[in-house]
């Protein structure tokens, strides 16, 4: 017993040591620093697989992958927001994140059904899947350039609302591909909308819940509570939801945290932390965000280098050209329908938006749950792994190109509504 845990403590060490030196190393690099830690996986895979089996085989659990990381991952999503922005940009964002969700998956499904034979339904499940899109690599670019608030706030509005459809789009879909299940839509749409309200009830009665604690033990003021209770209450409302009321648990995160922030500004001045107090909070949510996205994107490079022999090489070429071709049609389409009502995004803009459609940690997650028995799992894995790597490398390399030379507008502008 003490000998497993010395060595299970003594692994976890070595595995944080070796992302710190990734970070050291490869901190000025052109490329994200996830894109190391993918390789890392990849080379650790293929060391356990082939050289060094006395390595400990890594794998998650689906049940950890859903209530460890999913959780830290969505609040550390909806966090960010800037609310007076997203309102003004709630109808393009609010589109974008259901109806071109939908749209990017049925355009992406087409030539991977031709490429593969696969039926139809597993395609959709995969595809609704890799159509969420993550901002967090795009925006150390977005450091080093001036962006428009607005279109910085339309790519994470996005970004967090998309979260929210394809969770939705894996649970109905992976009900019936998995476990045989009848769609939603069989079932009855009123069930589901119900479940959803629930969700969105819950979180908002756990978000306020939390903001009046920590206002009553004037918690923002207290390093230790301050930043540990949301996260307690983040974790509860994810279990509360997802486990025992059967309804979304990512849709609850979404409005406690929500609704928490929101709480938070009718505080007092005198309530309020200090700048550096409120940078300790934000630094330590980060980090926990970033770990949980290095460690899945770890998980996702083991699983590959550990059948390296098996990749279908031959699809890579249509899976990247099907993820191009749907981010477009998606972004420069609608942005076309987005004239009928009198909202107008500009063309560079609408070129940013279509490269910020990269592949992060929660698309990572979701095709990590696929039960290791199910026929297609290393297929899809595969075309994760080349999905992800592509936009992560270059799609950030693009960005960082076109911004050097684009003409995005005042950084000031307040809006994408009525613009000519």
């Amino acid at each position: 017993m003490e000998s497993g845990l010395v060595n299970g403590l003594v692994f976890v060490c070595l595995f944080l040591i070796g992302l710190c030196a990734i970070e050291h190393h490869f901190k000025s690099s052109r490329l994200p620093y996830i894109c190391w830690v993918v390789l890392f996986g990849v080379g650790y895979g293929l060391l356990q697989h082939t050289l060094l089996p006395i390595l400990p085989a890594m794998q998650l659990e689906p049940d950890v992958i859903l209530y460890i990381f999913l959780p830290v991952l969505i609040f550390d999503a909806s966090r960010s927001l800037d609310f007076g922005m997203a309102r003004a940009e709630a109808v393009p964002a609010s589109l974008l994140a259901s109806l071109g969700i939908l749209a990017s998956m049925l355009v992406m499904a087409v030539p991977l059904h031709w490429a593969t034979d696969l039926p139809w339904i597993d395609i959709l499940f995969f595809t609704a899947i890799m159509s969420a899109t993550d901002p967090v690599a795009v925006g150390a670019v977005f450091q080093q350039f001036p962006i428009p608030g607005k279109l910085r706030t339309l790519i994470e509005s996005e970004s967090l609302l998309n979260d929210g459809t394809t969770i939705i789009l894996f649970t109905l879909l992976g009900g019936k591909v998995l476990k045989g299940k009848a769609l939603i839509f069989e079932e009855g749409i009123l069930s589901f909308m119900v479940s959803i309200a629930a969700a969105v009830l819950l979180g908002a009665a756990t978000g306020w819940f939390v903001a009046w604690l920590m206002r009553r033990w004037q918690a923002l003021k207290d390093h230790f509570v301050g930043s540990l209770l949301p996260l307690l209450i983040v974790y509860l409302t994810f279990c509360m939801a997802q486990a025992w009321l059967q309804i979304s648990g990512v849709i609850a995160v979404m409005a406690t945290t929500i609704v928490f922030r929101m709480a938070l500004r009718r505080y007092r001045i005198n309530e309020m932390p200090t700048q550096s107090e409120m940078a300790f909070y934000q630094d330590l949510w980060e980090f926990f965000g970033d770990l949980a996205n290095a460690v899945l994107f770890f998980m996702l490079g083991v699983e590959i280098g550990s059948h390296y022999g098996e990749i279908p090489w031959l699809v890579f070429p249509v899976v990247i050209a099907a993820l191009l071709v749907s981010r477009s049609v998606v972004v420069y389409g609608f942005s076309a329908a987005f004239r009928l009502l009198r909202i107008r995004i500009p063309m560079p803009w609408q070129h940013v938006l279509n490269l910020g459609g990269l592949k992060g940690a929660l698309s990572v997650a979701l095709i990590l749950m696929i039960p290791k028995d199910y026929a297609y799992r290393h297929l899809f894995l595969c075309a994760a792994l080349a999905m992800s790597l592509f936009t992560l490398i270059g799609n950030t390399l693009g960005m960082r190109a076109y911004l050097k030379k684009a003409d995005l507008g005042d950084p000031s502008i307040n809006a994408s509504r009525g613009l000519r």
